[in-house]
């Protein structure tokens, strides 16, 4: 039995269907599916299948216009028709997926312990006569000056005031239109701007993460070693589309952000990930480099709706 066939016997047994993902695969199937920096999740994950449906083909769609006009050639008809079926062989689907993916999560519920608002003013020419005993009369002296003093009272209310550079401040000059630091003082005159706000989290509780089930829908395709990476690309995307024009997107709570509908899951042989050309693998053993190639694929092909799993 080849790797295909073996893979679609047992996903056909609900004894085994499961343990063809293990959670390495299923994080990428996660990251797939839903925006995970938003929601952060981890292991261990589970799959649960409520339909699976086996050896699925997609008939193609082909969209045909034409209008008429009558003898008079006052009135047009248009015609407007969906033939499926017709053109080329139709996509192979071997499995139709809808269910959901088990993961664990912590609540949020983060606590501000301290609120601290600066609020700098862009006038800096009274601490420039405190220390000079007048503004200096050259105009250039007198940019410098402003420029200086501007800076570092801007610095002092961030976290990291090294990270504030002149070009910073040339940016901020050309966002509110002035020409130079000294048009900008005399424009805000009187008033305050550049607020910082530094926040303070209270530490988080030591809460257990909770299991966490989260719809899940996919068109599941099964390749073997030597698979196009292409050809494989361009079906999956026609996939998801008749995925999911045959409704097979599953709601999702509110509170999730969703990355895509519908996932595109590639089942492929781990073996795939021994051949140098994946990027990720440069050091450690062949395990290790192995490891590091499919984690680095899944993390791509997420953006693309693509959900990777390698079975060995």
């Amino acid at each position: 039995m080849d790797f295909v066939d073996g893979v679609l016997v047992r996903l056909a047994d609900p004894g085994t269907r499961a343990a063809v993902f293990d959670d390495a695969s299923l994080a990428h199937l996660v990251e797939a599916a839903y925006d995970t920096e938003a929601m952060p999740v981890g292991p261990p994950y589970a799959a649960v299948f409520d339909e699976l449906t086996l050896g699925f083909a997609a008939a193609p769609v082909a969209l045909a216009e034409g209008e008429w006009m009558d003898a008079a050639g006052t009135a047009r008809t248009e015609l407007r028709m969906r033939l499926h079926g017709v053109g080329p062989a139709p996509l192979r689907i071997d499995a139709l997926w809808r269910g959901s993916l088990v993961v664990r999560t912590t609540p949020a519920r983060d606590r501000v312990e301290d609120l601290d608002v600066a609020v700098p003013s862009f006038d800096v020419d009274p601490e420039i006569e405190a220390d000079l005993g007048s503004l200096p009369t050259d105009p250039a002296q007198l940019e410098a000056e402003r420029r200086t003093r501007l800076v570092g009272r801007l610095r002092a209310g961030l976290h990291q005031p090294a990270a504030f550079t002149d070009a910073h401040l040339d940016r901020l000059l050309v966002g509110v239109g002035a020409v130079d630091v000294s048009d900008l003082v005399v424009r805000m005159r009187g008033q305050a701007a550049g607020a910082t706000v530094r926040l303070r989290y209270a530490a988080p509780p030591a809460a257990a993460p909770t299991p966490r089930p989260l719809p899940f829908a996919a068109a599941v395709l099964v390749r073997d070693k030597g698979f196009s990476l292409a050809d494989l690309l361009v079906e999956s995307r026609l996939v998801r589309a008749r995925a999911e024009e045959l409704g097979l997107d599953v709601a999702a709570p509110e509170d999730v952000r969703r990355r895509h509908r519908i996932v595109a899951v590639w089942v492929v042989p781990a073996e795939t990930f021994d051949d140098d050309d994946w990027p990720g693998g440069d050091t450690g053993s062949d395990a290790q480099r192995r490891a590091a190639r499919f984690a680095r694929a899944g993390q791509w092909l997420a953006r693309e709706g693509i959900g990777l799993a390698a079975v060995t």
